[in-house]
């Protein structure tokens, strides 16, 4: 499933494995980037969710998201659906399906053009007149406007003393503090924590947003953002010296790279300052696959050596050797068999490979696939039984 977006002469491809991307004029932060003047710095986001179905919202931008003639409430996502007419500021946003369908391009009207002044007008006054944010202890659905996404409240913010892993990040206009209960976590997991933001100065705050990020050799410099939340939404008005603490939830998805030496994770945030300088922060963490060490304790268990799997940009796929036991290399005249684990839905597929020996007339192969769920619940005798009948089919022994 794939959803290609064209925003004046820039497009970018959202799929399983880059399944969101910023728009704004920040090239630093956003995927698809124009410079018109109508456009935030951070004006939206688009997304993908596991089943394919594109989501919009706006991040709280001057002009403001307009589906049909309608502004976004910020914050809030909105589904994508072909015969939708877009726009960014004043610059259309044109999304179309692999499987057919398409937004509807236009231009905007003078009388939508009123409707965008008038929004942004809304918005000046709105960040001129709010109070500052409320103080710790308080139920982050008091605090203002705030996106459905937050998704957690009802509880007291916890201190930064209670959590051992701390990052901070500052300038003149503040301090942002990101706080995680550990740092070593696992695909499929649920990243829990905390950011902290104090105020140094009277500022006019637009967002505060946290992201989960991975940084391959091979990839992206500026990384690629897996998961995404709008943990604050403003615009409001900060007072110098408080304090706002505000808990995150971040998804780790199905088919993590493994931290090593291609590839390293961190947890990032923001603080999105109106006419002053942003302030962010990062923490570096680290990152596991339970699926490739149980695949990997499995060959292990049959004397076969699996020498580390190189992942791909983005993760998914895997690429490496293993080494069969000392008898069988002397009896087959081979020395490395090829592997390639991939990621397919809910499934883990295994390709094994022995390329042409003096014994084999062509390369031998075979694929094997897991059903995720059982591969991490199976006894590991029997993935490793598994595994072997697999590949003495392959060798024919």
């Amino acid at each position: 499933m794939t959803l290609t977006l064209k925003l004046g002469t820039q497009s970018t491809t959202l799929d399983a494995r880059n399944p969101r991307v910023m728009i704004g004029r920040d090239p630093t932060f956003c995927t698809l980037v124009d410079g018109d003047g109508s456009i935030s710095r951070r004006h939206a986001e688009v997304s993908l969710d596991a089943n394919g179905n594109g989501w919009i919202r706006d991040w709280g931008s001057s002009n403001g998201t307009w589906i049909n003639g309608a502004a976004l409430q910020p914050g809030t996502p909105i589904a994508l659906q072909p015969g939708q007419q877009i726009f960014i500021g004043h610059v259309a946003l044109v999304a179309s399906w692999a499987q057919g369908g398409a937004t509807v391009f236009g231009e905007m009207s003078s009388s939508m053009r009123a409707m965008i002044d008038a929004h942004k007008l809304a918005q000046q006054a709105a960040a001129q007149s709010s109070m500052a944010p409320a103080p710790a202890g308080h139920a982050p659905g008091s605090m203002g406007a705030v996106g459905t996404t937050l998704g957690v409240g009802g509880r007291a913010a916890p201190k930064a003393a209670e959590f051992p892993y701390r990052r901070q990040g500052s300038n003149e206009n503040g301090a942002l503090l990101i706080a995680l209960p550990r740092d070593t976590f696992q695909n499929d997991d649920t990243l829990d924590g905390f950011i902290e933001f104090t105020a140094m100065d009277d500022e006019s705050v637009a967002s505060i947003v946290v992201e989960l990020v991975e940084f391959h050799r091979k990839g992206s410099s500026k990384g690629h953002v897996w998961d995404r939340m709008l943990v604050r939404q403003g615009p409001w008005k900060a007072k110098k010296n408080e304090v706002l603490p505000l808990p995150f939830s971040l998804r780790v998805p199905p088919g993590t790279s493994m931290s090593g030496r291609e590839v390293f994770w961190e947890v990032r945030g923001y603080v999105d300052i109106d006419w002053a300088f942003d302030i962010d922060a990062s923490s570096p963490i680290n990152m596991r696959n339970i699926d490739i060490e149980r695949l990997r304790d499995a060959l292990g268990g049959l004397d076969y050596r699996l020498n580390e799997l190189e992942p791909a940009p983005l993760g998914q796929r895997f690429t490496g050797t293993f080494q069969p036991p000392a008898q069988l290399t002397q009896q087959l005249g081979i020395s490395d068999v090829n592997v390639v684990v991939e990621y397919l839905g809910t499934n883990l597929q295994m390709e094994l490979e022995v390329e042409k020996t003096a014994l084999f007339k062509f390369d031998r192969d075979v694929k094997i696939t897991f059903d995720l769920q059982r591969l991490r619940t199976a006894p590991m005798p029997e993935i490793s039984e598994y595994l072997r009948q697999q590949i003495d089919g392959m060798m024919r022994r």
